[in-house]
């Protein structure tokens, strides 16, 4: 059973059944997340750090594929967003020995010069983009080339960058989206050079398609809560306005999930 299957399994029960649907979509949407954990080859051993850990999915990827290392896990958001979710899920899959979970801000980490054997992140620099900007987005990549070791390596995966957007009427979609919600992302070429300048070099950009999508019904009740989703973030979305621009897209065509884009880099 995969990763995400266990998690699915674990709070299948706790989800309305109006929400099933969407909720399977993202967590199948894990696949990606395993692509991620894959295409950085983690050591049996090593010390990771995830940034945006959110409600741990990833944290349990990475975690999973450990045998005595650990994965340290760091978000701006509080107990009740974060860290109680992720030591649930934790318990649930069997791997809260190796994990600890940290508040912090990602442009400033609390941790000294080369400690990690990795630094990891998956959708979390869309976030960082909606509440501090792309001046935060940079911030924390330098912090990210700052803390891992020499030889280590640096891997930030989004499906929010410029080249992530699909062609036709689904890329009408994925601007609204951007635009209303505050996270479309710099270039990837504007982040590689930061990388490199932050002593990051075999700079690889790999990419993957999910192949998922929701049907229109769930696509608009998934847009439509995650208004709710984006107030922790401090972030006010104008959904009748953006429905206004999107609605017969939606309608017509469902949503479909972008192709992740991965920045895999190791540190000089």
């Amino acid at each position: 059973m995969e990763v995400w299957e266990k998690i699915y399994s674990a709070i299948k029960d706790r989800i309305k059944e109006e929400d099933r649907a969407f909720e399977r979509a993202y967590l199948r949407f894990g696949e990606a997340r395993r692509w991620l954990v894959e295409q950085v080859n983690l050591g049996p051993h090593w010390l990771v750090l995830e940034i945006g850990y959110g409600q741990g999915y990833l944290t349990m990827e990475l975690a999973s594929a450990l045998k005595t290392g650990e994965v340290i896990g760091i978000d701006l958001l509080g107990e009740e967003s974060t860290i109680r979710v992720t030591r649930w899920f934790a318990n649930q899959i069997g791997v809260k020995q190796r994990i600890a979970l940290v508040t912090s801000n990602s442009t400033k980490l609390p941790f000294k010069e080369e400690t990690f054997d990795t630094v990891v992140s998956f959708l979390a620099l869309q976030d960082i983009r909606k509440t501090m900007g792309s001046e935060g987005v940079l911030a924390t990549v330098a912090e990210a080339c700052r803390i891992v070791k020499k030889e280590g390596t640096i891997a930030m995966a989004d499906d929010s960058f410029p080249s992530c957007r699909p062609k036709g009427d689904k890329g009408m979609l994925f601007d609204a989206i951007k635009c209303h919600w505050h996270s479309l992302l710099p270039s990837t070429e504007e982040i590689i050079e930061h990388m490199e300048r932050n002593g990051i070099s075999k700079i690889k950009v790999l990419s993957y398609d999910p192949k998922e999508s929701l049907p229109p019904k769930d696509a608009e009740r998934e847009l439509r809560l995650s208004v709710e989703w984006m107030k922790p973030f401090g972030v006010e979305v104008d959904f009748e306005g953006f429905w206004k621009e999107v609605s017969q897209i939606v309608k017509d065509q469902g949503r479909v999930f972008n192709q992740v884009i991965l920045l895999l880099g190791t540190k000089a």
